[in-house]
């Protein structure tokens, strides 16, 4: 596999609307799972859309990473299972196409931690993202052989899988260069294909790539950019770039050509990231940089649990943490009430 193919960034599309029908993230039809049936899978609230054009992956109960080629920035409404959080502070990283994002009166039960090993190729992964998806499938000679992508209006949280390829160090891409991890688009059912086969599409930038290790998922990519199509004697030609995702030759149906995938490889960042989270404030339950009454009221309703559990530990309450909430945390809220994170 080439990474020299990867020739366009998601986010070259990602302000483009599409007038076409579609579902989400880009799955062959016959091969979609059912999120509320499919459980080996990181929690969908993990996954949050970053305004309105890209996505982003929960890593500590009150931030977000995202890759940094998308627009937004401080004030950028970041959603998560439903709520929105504005964006108080931002770090970039200055080596890769990453950033970090605190939100504010974020106390988020689902996120994940970072894969670290640099063990990825091979590994199966789960991709999730807020873009659009498959519209009308792509014909020739009475065989499909890819998806047209959807509308803005098609977007949703879709969930799918497949296989890193391989890594590529300091990939060069609309001004960023990053170490990634690539994968590639096959068709369902065959020796490649995952049972859930996936690619990303527009708006899908900043989306996880997740690798299960020991029970946990862990986040080991970022999506980031995805191979790129033209009109027949335009090739590289922006105004004519055709937005679909190819696994066979359109010329030629009966072979395969899988379309490239990749993302910001996450254990090449994996130090900046964790030097770079800002600590939660203690007592803070709600996550809005105060210790008060509404801190307490959340305190008070976990109060004798015996079931607190990492991640969340019954959102921090169980500040110790043991498992259980007694005085002794009660003890330790005390310790910081009134507490203030002045945000900046």
């Amino acid at each position: 596999m080439n990474p020299m193919i990867l020739t366009v960034a998601v986010a070259a599309v990602l302000l483009l609307g599409i007038a076409r029908p579609a579902q989400a993230l880009v799955l062959h039809p016959e091969g979609e799972p059912n999120l509320a049936a499919w459980t080996d899978r990181p929690p969908k609230t993990v996954v949050g859309r970053w305004g309105s054009n890209a996505s982003c992956v929960a890593v500590s109960p009150n931030c977000v990473l995202t890759t940094r080629h998308q627009l937004g920035g401080i004030g950028t409404l970041v959603e998560i299972d439903g709520v929105k959080y504005p964006v108080t502070q931002v770090w970039v990283c200055d080596t890769a196409d990453l950033r970090l994002a605190k939100l504010y009166g974020a106390n988020l039960p689902d996120f994940v931690s970072l894969h670290e090993q640099t063990d990825e190729p091979g590994r199966q992964i789960v991709i999730g993202g807020w873009g659009v998806g498959a519209g009308s499938p792509l014909q020739a000679n009475s065989r499909t052989y890819g998806y047209e992508w959807g509308d803005y209006a098609s977007r949703a949280l879709r969930m799918g899988t497949n296989r890193i390829e391989g890594a590529a160090a300091q990939n060069e891409l609309q001004g960023f260069t990053t170490d990634i991890v690539l994968a590639d688009f096959d068709t369902l059912g065959s020796g490649g294909s995952t049972t859930y086969e996936s690619i990303p599409a527009a708006y899908d930038s900043g989306g996880g790539w997740f690798i299960k290790t020991a029970d946990a998922w862990k986040l080991a990519g970022l999506t980031r950019a995805v191979e790129s199509h033209y009109e027949p004697g335009h090739q590289d030609d922006p105004n004519y770039i055709l937005y679909q995702s190819w696994f066979r030759k359109p010329d030629n149906p009966i072979l395969p050509d899988p379309d490239t995938l990749d993302a910001v490889q996450i254990s090449s960042y994996a130090q900046w990231i964790n030097n770079t989270l800002p600590g939660v404030l203690p007592g803070d339950l709600n996550g809005d940089d105060h210790v008060d009454g509404v801190d307490f009221s959340v305190f008070a309703l976990h109060w004798r649990r015996t079931d607190c559990r990492e991640p969340d530990w019954c959102l921090g309450a169980d500040s110790e943490p043991d498992g259980d909430l007694d005085a002794l945390d009660l003890a330790d809220f005390a310790r910081h009430w009134l507490d203030t994170d002045p945000v900046p």
